[in-house]
């Protein structure tokens, strides 16, 4: 054999046409491996995703000696130019804070927390909650950037965090239904 095609599953591209080194891992002899990343596949990527499949690759090398293996299709996405803003970031951050800071004190509110640490406080023997209160409220905040690992990068233990979990749900629902509909497509 000359030449093995390894395809990605998934493959981020910028503005332009698609190359072969873009979709897949190429193994074979300097010359050939320079010729083939080079090679376009796909002129643009029409609107956000397209989809480019095993099959269509095989048509393309089948008169050469080469075997395509790996995923049967590969989702190609294009990467929008980042246009971050100061502006919406505040704005979102403020969102976020104040929706979760609502909830939160309706929760409190809901189940009687401030009944209860006065309670708590009165046993312990002091009559002044704030002792009690500003941990509880600090333990609050400390446990939601644990919980979430997003600001301490250092992660405990091996497991993804629940936030991972659920991008990456997102994320292969995303390409389930790329797929999907690109089968659509082609019936």
């Amino acid at each position: 054999m000359d030449a093995y095609i390894e395809m990605k599953s998934k493959a981020m591209v910028k503005e332009g046409p698609v190359t072969l080194n873009d979709i897949a891992e190429i193994f074979a002899e300097d010359h050939l491996k320079q010729l083939l990343m080079c090679d376009i596949v796909l002129k643009d990527v029409d609107g956000r995703y397209s989809v480019i499949s095993r099959t269509d690759l095989q048509r393309k090398y089948q008169h050469q000696n080469i075997i395509i293996t790996g995923s049967a299709l590969t989702i190609v996405e294009r990467m929008e130019a980042s246009r971050s803003s100061v502006a919406l970031l505040i704005t979102v951050w403020l969102l976020l804070f104040t929706g979760s800071a609502l909830t939160i004190m309706y929760f409190h509110e809901d189940v009687s927390m401030a009944e209860t640490q006065m309670v708590i406080v009165s046993m312990l023997g002091n009559p002044h909650p704030f002792w009690f209160q500003i941990p509880y409220s600090i333990g609050i905040g400390a446990g939601m950037l644990l919980f979430f690992n997003r600001i301490i990068k250092k992660q405990f233990n091996d497991e993804p965090s629940p936030l991972d979990i659920e991008i990456y749900k997102y994320e292969k629902s995303v390409e389930d239904y790329v797929k999907s509909a690109d089968r659509r497509d082609h019936e």
